[in-house]
This record gives C-alpha cells, sequence and structure tokens, in this order.
C-alpha cells in the first residue's frame, strides 16, 4: 500500500510538525523510507536508516495529530508507516544504548 503514494505533499501540508519545524521531513519522507525498508533488494543495514530518520527531524518528531493520514487523497495508510518505521528505529536506538 505505501508504493501508491503520488508524493503530492498533501500530507505534509496538513501537518503541524512540518509547519513548526522546517527541517522535519514530513509523511512523504517517512513513507519512501518504509518503503525501501521492505524491499528485500535494498541491502542498507537499520543503522544507516536510524542515521537518516532516527531523530526529531525524523520519525521521532511528529507529535501525533494524524493530519498526514486525514490529507491523504488516495488513502495511503501514513499513520501505519510511521508507526512501523518509529518501531524500528527505536529498536536500533534501543541497541545502540
Amino acid at each position: 500500500m505505501p508504493e501508491r503514494c503520488i508524493e503530492c505533499g498533501c500530507c505534509i501540508g496538513g501537518c503541524a510538525t512540518a509547519n513548526l519545524k522546517p527541517d522535519f521531513i514530513g509523511a512523504a519522507g517517512i513513507n519512501r523510507v518504509a518503503r525501501f525498508m521492505v524491499d528485500p533488494r535494498d541491502k542498507r543495514s537499520e543503522l544507516e536508516y536510524f542515521e537518516v530518520v532516527g531523530s526529531e527531524d525524523g520519525v521521532f518528531g511528529c507529535i501525533g495529530l494524524m493530519a498526514c493520514d486525514d490529507n491523504c487523497p488516495i488513502g495511503v495508510p501514513l499513520r501505519g508507516q510511521l508507526a512501523f518505521v518509529r518501531r524500528k528505529m527505536a529498536a536500533v536506538g534501543w541497541k545502540m544504548r
């Protein structure tokens, strides 16, 4: 389902976090990362993904209003994608401690 994203930016336009923090990658960016994470051809490690999205400007910056889900014109489950990536990155961060 995440591969259906047309990258229109509606999710980012309605995102409170993106409006408050200009460096936040937004739901479209997190969705793109999620697509690579589940692609068996992608050989990046979880640590490499963590370096890209494991920060306040990435997956941990979302304040959880989920306007991205409400604004997606084709119904991509952005809330689920965010949760998937956040769980993966939290596990990597925990291992790094």
